[in-house]
């Protein structure tokens, strides 16, 4: 991942995932590209930080490290 840590640390602190959540999405059909970004939109996390280094790719594969399994 090209995230830095001290910025992967806060992303996942901000993201709360809820197993009831993940419960709903699952059962509605949503992809797992889907549920992470929700989650990333929800936590009201400033993504500014991150878009001066990296791009949509990369925050994805954090936000799947953080989702975990789907």
């Amino acid at each position: 991942m090209k995230i830095k840590q001290e910025d992967y640390d806060e992303l996942k602190k901000a993201i709360n995932i809820d197993s009831m959540i993940k419960a709903l999405y699952k059962k509605q059909g949503a992809s797992k590209e889907r549920f992470a970004w929700d989650m990333l939109h929800t936590s009201l996390y400033d993504t500014r930080i991150l878009y001066k280094y990296l791009d949509d790719s990369h925050i994805q594969t954090a936000l799947f490290k953080i989702v975990g399994e789907y």
